[in-house]
């Protein structure tokens, strides 16, 4: 019973980041694909402030709360729309878009994860 409710809330984690991913996408349109890298950017910041916020041992989190953390970062990036959407740029022909697209996002996703830690480190 609790691992069903376990994978229940990673569920609902899950598709509540995806709800607020395609709201964003919805709200942000531009011919590169900001929508997306900010999304990235967003969901590795909140991931390294949630791996910092559930290992602290000031901060008591149940495993459902984490479950939920990890299920809504998951739902939320999108490495699959960010293949997509370089691959795009790259068949028009924009290969400086497509450069930067790859270089935008996992430069800046890195740098995200870092700075969401350090933001909750002692």
């Amino acid at each position: 019973m609790i691992e069903s409710l376990s994978h229940i809330v990673f569920a609902l984690g899950g598709g509540l980041g995806a709800v607020a991913r395609h709201m964003l996408a919805q709200l942000i349109t531009h011919r590169f694909p900001i929508s997306t890298l900010l999304v990235n950017v967003t969901g590795s910041l909140m991931l390294g402030a949630g791996i910092v916020m559930l290992s602290s041992n000031n901060l008591f989190i149940t495993e459902h709360e984490q479950r939920l953390v990890f299920g809504f970062c998951g739902g939320f990036t999108t490495f699959s729309s960010f293949a997509y959407q370089t691959i795009d740029l790259h068949r028009k022909h924009r290969f400086g878009h497509a450069a930067i697209n790859i270089a935008a996002n996992l430069v800046l996703c890195f740098i995200a994860f870092c700075v969401g830690g350090a933001l909750f480190r002692g």
